[in-house]
């Protein structure tokens, strides 16, 4: 399982990398005027923001592999698991709550210690600070990437409305094609009988 835990940091830390390529450079040609200004920056600020959500949410998870590698390990001194003595664990040992099992929360990020009393807590394997950092960044990443919809959506319905022409005839860049040119006076029309 901690195998598993490590392969999901590194495709996470891997996933870092192309977010932060991307953000890096859309904010790049929004700045240089390369690309829209406004839409381009947002979708790179959305990028950076989710990169950096990953890679604090890949160190958390460093931390539960940690944890689960030496809960599960076996041998002697394998019980109770050796990631769940954490400072007081003798004195909730003593009250008799004794350490039952484990468990690996997901969202959010933890390495949860069960105890005989049907409680459980969390051994502090995963900095405290990773949870919030991680939810944080993930909210202002997605703030960012609707932004960068909402504003390319508008800038398009502005440049949709200000190309409409003004219907002074073809060439001008508005009013309606030009239909099938009519004969002239010397040519035979359909149905006309030749005299």
């Amino acid at each position: 399982m901690w195998l598993v835990a490590l392969l999901f940091a590194v495709m996470m830390v891997g996933c870092c990398f192309g977010l932060v390529g991307y953000g890096s450079g859309s904010v790049a040609d929004g700045l240089a005027g390369l690309k829209e200004r406004g839409p381009a920056v947002l979708r790179g600020t959305a990028a950076l923001a989710g990169a950096c959500a990953l890679a604090v949410y890949a160190w958390g998870l460093l931390g539960v592999a940690g944890a689960l590698m030496e809960a599960e390990s076996g041998g002697t001194d394998s019980a109770p698991v050796r990631s769940c003595r954490t400072p007081g664990w003798l004195e909730r040992s003593a009250a008799g709550a004794e350490i039952t099992g484990y468990r690996v929360s997901v969202v959010p990020l933890g390495f949860l210690c069960e105890t005989s009393d049907g409680g459980s807590y969390d051994n502090g394997d995963v900095p405290g600070y990773v949870n919030p950092a991680a939810l944080g960044l993930a909210l202002a990443a997605a703030v960012c990437a609707v932004s960068a919809g909402y504003a390319s959506e508008r800038g398009s319905r502005a440049a949709a409305g200000g190309s409409g022409g003004t219907g002074a005839g073809p060439g001008t860049g508005g009013g309606p094609a030009p239909g099938p040119e009519s004969p002239g006076a010397g040519e035979a029309r359909p149905g006309d009988s030749g005299g």
